[in-house]
């Protein structure tokens, strides 16, 4: 009898929905069954429509969320993977891993598919993106295998060139196939993360590093990859990027570079960053000012990856629209420079801050209903603030929820700046500045903000009032526990969101 009436349950939906009731997907136990996570890749949001806002507004925000997590999702898979070496791989392999994980952006997922709904009687959207794994491996391996043959195909051509003596159309299209490279590695990296295989055969490891051996010694003997100092390998970017791009009225944002697959930045990139924004704007490209936000922008992005006595700097720059990449470029530059002129390239805590990155790369909050956002007057990527420069932070909700943020400082010590402070209405979909205004200070080196928000208070913190500050007495793994809570039971939906800003504070 009871298979009976399941059977006319799932009959009757239909029926349901053309009645205007809720779609079974918005059930939080549905979803759980019929979209299981070793098959989908998922993404869900819902709100109640407090402002009034056009049912059409409301459901097309809420579908832009619900996508936003499901790829947050994959990247919070690609960072853990990075950080915690959670696959039973060598070292090499793990390597390889960690730097092509650095070239991934807001990754776009093939065959995604959306559901929304609007309850006009509650007055409640809701938005469930999802799309299944496979299809998605298919499509990068698919992609992947159209990129490898451009590569064939360009690669034919530049050696036509180089045997004409055309150099300058032969290094434009090494630098071309540099970028289709990076888009590789970035197929790369989604695949192993979704398939959970190093060694899987869409992969095609061997075949990239063939393509990449070959592509850098045609740029070794084209141009020297080596620079002996900041601005020559500032110079070396930007002329690359003019030679790949050419003419383009967009403004370019630069975001300051990091140090291999961590999110830190350092003295060096201080000065690697100003000395790019100078040589691109002698190349006459326009550069964006710090903390802007044109949606229409190239994103430039640069890692730097130590070798023995020298540094790999390696950048690739994007439509910030649509995470396309247009151009990268890599050089090297001799560690000796730096040292000679003091420039330090690691954070002063550094050892200290990879401890606690593994630490928040355990369960970190994906999926938990909730959309919060943290975010300062210089914006949120790769931020550096030195020493007598002001911070100001901004949060945002896309619903009422109690609000967790704390500060761990280069010391290690850790600021309880708001606990359960609850969002009400009058705040959801609003940017929130705290009152306090802060002051870049000693000590220097690594700082996360953590902001983790719920839909229920959270478990008191042990503090001490110190500067007029509630300095945390709790280590960091009973910081997170108290903060993130249990997991969320596979029959309740408990909501929860989870934000970190990475800022890397110095002297002047």
């Amino acid at each position: 009898m009871k298979t009976h009436f399941i059977t006319i349950s799932f009959i009757l939906l239909p029926l349901f929905v053309a009645l205007g009731q809720a779609p079974a997907w918005t059930n939080f136990v549905y979803r759980n069954a019929n979209y299981p996570q070793s098959e989908y890749l998922i993404g869900f949001m819902s709100e109640r429509n407090l402002n009034e806002e056009p049912e059409a507004d409301l459901l097309n925000r809420l579908k832009g969320y619900s996508q936003d997590q499901l790829v947050e999702s994959i990247l919070v898979d690609i960072q853990s993977i990075s950080t915690l070496n959670i696959h039973n791989v060598n070292a090499n392999t793990h390597e390889d891993f960690k730097r092509s994980s650095t070239s991934v952006s807001n990754a776009s997922i093939a065959g995604m598919k959306f559901e929304t709904f609007y309850d006009k009687r509650k007055k409640v959207g809701y938005a469930f993106a999802y799309a299944k794994k496979d299809d998605v491996i298919n499509q990068y391996s698919n992609e992947t295998n159209q990129y490898f043959d451009q590569v064939n195909t360009k690669f034919a051509i530049i050696q036509n060139q180089l045997n004409s003596g055309e150099k300058d159309k032969a290094l434009k299209g090494l630098y071309e196939m540099q970028t289709t490279l990076k888009n590789i590695e970035q197929n790369i990296t989604m695949l192993i993360t979704l398939t959970g295989d190093y060694n899987h055969p869409a992969v095609k490891r061997d075949l990239f590093n063939r393509h990449k051996v070959n592509i850098d010694k045609e740029l070794s003997e084209l141009r020297s990859t080596e620079q002996s100092s900041i601005d020559d390998a500032a110079f070396a970017i930007a002329h690359s990027l003019k030679l790949t791009i050419g003419e383009v009225d967009k403004i370019i944002r630069i975001n300051n570079f990091t140090f291999e697959d961590t999110p830190m930045t350092s003295p060096f990139s201080r000065r690697m960053t100003s000395s790019l924004q100078q040589k691109l704007i002698q190349q006459g490209f326009k550069v964006a000012t710090e903390g802007s936000q044109d949606q229409d922008a190239l994103i430039l992005n640069g890692t730097y990856w130590e070798e023995p006595g020298k540094l790999k700097i390696s950048t690739l720059t994007r439509e910030q629209k649509n995470s396309v990449a247009v151009a990268s470029a890599e050089c090297y530059l001799s560690t000796q420079a730096l040292d000679d002129l003091q420039v330090a390239y690691k954070p002063e805590n550094y050892e200290d801050a990879l401890v606690s990155m593994k630490q928040f790369a355990k369960n970190e909050i994906t999926g938990g209903g909730l959309k919060v956002e943290v975010f300062t007057n210089k914006g949120k990527d790769n931020l550096i603030y030195t020493e007598g420069e002001e911070l100001k932070l901004f949060i945002k909700a896309n619903k009422e929820c109690y609000i967790r943020f704390i500060y761990h400082l280069a010391d290690g010590s850790k600021v309880l700046l708001l606990d359960d402070y609850y969002l009400g209405r009058e705040y959801v979909n609003k940017a929130y500045q705290l009152p306090e205004i802060f002051e870049c200070t000693q000590p220097f080196g690594f700082e996360i903000l953590q902001l983790n928000a719920q839909s229920e208070p959270f478990p008191p913190l042990a503090t001490k009032e110190q500067y007029g500050y509630k300095f945390i007495q709790e280590d960091a793994e009973a910081i997170i526990q108290k903060t993130r809570g249990f997991k969320v039971s596979r029959k309740t939906e408990e909501l929860k969101a989870e934000a970190r800003l990475n800022i890397t504070t110095m002297s002047r």
